[in-house]
């Protein structure tokens, strides 16, 4: 079974019940640095706010923004089915 996943914003308090009531199971919480976004499965509406944009989840889940394991980044995106970021030693190549 594909299980099709979103991206949405989320607030911090929203974000910090969740994690205490342990509903972020099958999802994924990225603290960036313009806020914190959930990549959560379709129609489970853990975030409180807008849902974003596939061109807008490309945005916002990149390298320069979430500080966090590149890893958990690469997996956000290739839920979102979105290409693998562009790492930041290649873009010093060119």
């Amino acid at each position: 079974m594909n299980t099709t996943y979103r991206a949405r914003w989320i607030s911090r308090q929203r974000a910090e019940a969740a994690k205490r009531s342990g509903q972020l199971a099958g999802s994924m919480l990225l603290e960036t640095s313009n806020g914190n976004i959930i990549v959560e499965p379709a129609g489970s509406h853990l975030g409180d706010g807008n849902l974003l944009s596939p061109e807008e989840a490309d945005y916002e889940l990149q390298a320069v923004w979430y500080p966090g394991p590149v890893s958990k980044l690469r997996e956000a995106r290739k839920r979102l089915g979105l290409e693998a970021p562009v790492a930041s030693s290649a873009l010093a190549a060119v």
